[in-house]
């Protein structure tokens, strides 16, 4: 990996960040789900936020060498682990397999980030993007509502159609809980675009313009009141 700059830029996708910022974000979470899945852990482990993250002191060098050694070691763990192996997850899928898809979308949202701060960010690539899709809508939804105090859904509904691909994916986020729409069921918002744009929308990276946009305007408006950033 090539050494950080001494005077690391922003990141612009994530507001308040510099590029050591994200590096330091992903080695810690590298390690945290490296330590999680070696030990069989069942329950969070304590004091995640600092047991694993880099010394303040580390210079750019020192952190390039770090991010890398963590990486390496969680992409062997990945490869000799069962993904059906029991560990704790902060999802309703308690296995190692929960983490490497949860692991590789976060990679790519992420690579994204850092080539925006140094340059232009290339598309995720379209069968990534379209698992990314599937898994924000399946696990990250209802993770994010109940980790923030987000306001009552009120029936509003999407369907999201991939220009790239036969990706067709859809929600509706009833009072009582969000779910799939129907095949037959109209969507209050549809919105069109490559796999690489649906998902970066949905992590909040890009607006809305890129996509074909279809329908109610202030539903698309409310999607990330309903679905708020962690």
């Amino acid at each position: 990996m090539a050494a950080l700059p001494d005077v690391p830029p922003p990141v612009p996708s994530c507001p308040d960040w510099s590029t050591v910022d994200l590096v330091r974000h992903l080695g810690r979470v590298h390690r945290m789900v490296n330590h999680i899945i070696v030990e069989r852990l069942e329950t969070p482990p304590p004091d995640r936020q600092k047991l694993f993250t880099a010394p303040a002191e580390a210079t750019a060098d020192d952190l390039a060498d770090w991010f890398a050694e963590g990486a390496t070691d969680l992409a062997q763990t990945f490869r000799s682990t069962d993904p059906a192996t029991a560990v704790w997850t902060w999802g309703e899928s308690q296995t190692v397999g929960f983490w490497l898809r949860a692991q590789t979308v976060e990679a790519a949202v992420h690579r994204w980030d850092l080539e925006g701060a140094i340059g232009s960010p290339q598309a995720v690539d379209e069968e990534l993007a379209a698992d990314g899709v599937g898994q924000f809508l399946d696990v990250l939804v209802p993770h994010r509502r109940a980790a923030k105090s987000a306001p009552p859904m009120e029936g509003e509904s999407y369907r999201f159609l991939q220009t790239d691909g036969s990706g067709v994916w859809s929600l509706a986020l009833d009072p009582d809980g969000p779910r799939p729409l129907g095949e037959d069921e109209q969507a209050g918002t549809d919105l069109e675009g490559t796999a690489s744009d649906l998902f970066l929308f949905l992590w909040h990276r890009i607006p809305g313009e890129p996509l074909l946009v279809r329908g109610e305007a202030k539903t698309l408006q409310r999607f990330f009141e309903l679905v708020p950033t962690v």
